[in-house]
């Protein structure tokens, strides 16, 4: 069996925990910071890199495609030019039959 631990005893291990846990966070941060720092400092636009990161986090990139051909839309329909590149698709490179 377990051993009860005392109300103090819990709130102390909880208030550890905690400390623990934001200490974690704050170094996190820190190497969130350098890390967009990096991405900038290559020449990367880290909004749009964000942008990227919560589309594939979320899962919402129907959502995401959706928003992106309303833009076009409205654009075209306000006669807003928008130039747009759109990146060379990958070439597949040929399977091998051994």
């Amino acid at each position: 069996m377990g051993i009860a631990l005392t109300a103090a005893e819990q709130l102390n291990a909880y208030v550890q925990r905690l400390e623990r846990l934001l200490d974690e966070i704050d170094g996190l941060k820190d190497d969130l910071k350098d890390l967009k720092t990096e991405i900038k400092s290559q020449g990367f636009n880290v909004r749009a890199l964000e942008r990227v990161v919560a589309i594939r986090r979320k899962d919402s990139a129907d959502k995401e495609a959706e928003f992106l051909n309303d833009i076009l839309l409205y654009a075209h329909a306000t006669g807003t030019h928008i130039d747009l590149v759109a990146p060379e698709p990958e070439s597949k490179p040929e399977e091998v039959v051994l």
